[in-house]
């Protein structure tokens, strides 16, 4: 008998675990407890407790945070573990490794597989309608490249508004004050390129 599809949320519920997982066995790498890690990311102990117990999925600026309380990239967000390098990476489209953030609406694919970046990581964003990174413009460091694959997305840069149409690209250093919308009637994918282990 066929094998029946997993549920997406069966599918969340599986990442999760996966990324708790991996947060916690970095933490303990970087001999952090959950309340030191708490105190360097701001994000709160009892949410990092959850996420390593699979019971939360970090949003987005979450992630951020302890990726940088960590020194590492959002690379420990995807599905596919990054052990050792290699001179090059070929990545087929069923092989990308996925991370959902539904609070934000925002599905993230990657683009590296098992080359580890030491200069630019690259994922692919499928954005629904009215989903934006946040109320709050972010800083870090870094540079990113946002290229629009299809439809319109549009970013808030020092308060300046930038509409991105298909096939429109935005080169940026993160250092300044910026945030994404999707203020279209359908979804948006953009690849997204950035240094120093950061997105958005």
């Amino acid at each position: 008998m066929p094998r029946k599809g997993r549920t997406g949320t069966a599918r969340q519920i599986e990442a999760s675990g996966v990324l708790g997982g991996r947060l916690r066995e970095l933490r303990l790498v970087r001999g952090l407890t959950i309340a030191g890690l708490a105190a360097r990311s701001q994000v709160p102990a009892s949410t990092i407790s959850k996420i390593e117990n699979g019971l939360l999925n970090p949003s987005l600026v979450n992630a951020i945070n302890l990726a940088t309380a960590l020194e590492a990239n959002l690379g420990f967000l995807v599905d596919q573990a990054r052990t050792r390098s290699a001179r090059y990476a070929i990545v087929r489209r069923h092989q990308r490794g996925r991370n959902d953030f539904p609070e934000m609406a925002l599905v993230l694919e990657d683009l590296n597989s098992g080359f580890v970046p030491g200069v630019l990581e690259s994922r692919i964003g499928t954005i629904s309608p009215g989903a934006h990174s946040g109320l709050e413009a972010m800083t870090h460091a870094g540079e990113e490249v946002a290229h629009v694959l299809a439809g319109a997305l549009t970013y808030d840069i020092d308060g300046e508004s930038i509409l991105l149409g298909t096939g429109d690209t935005l080169h940026f250093k993160s250092d300044v004050p910026h945030r994404w919308m999707n203020d279209s009637d359908g979804p948006v994918q953009v690849l997204w390129i950035f240094s120093d282990g950061l997105s958005f």
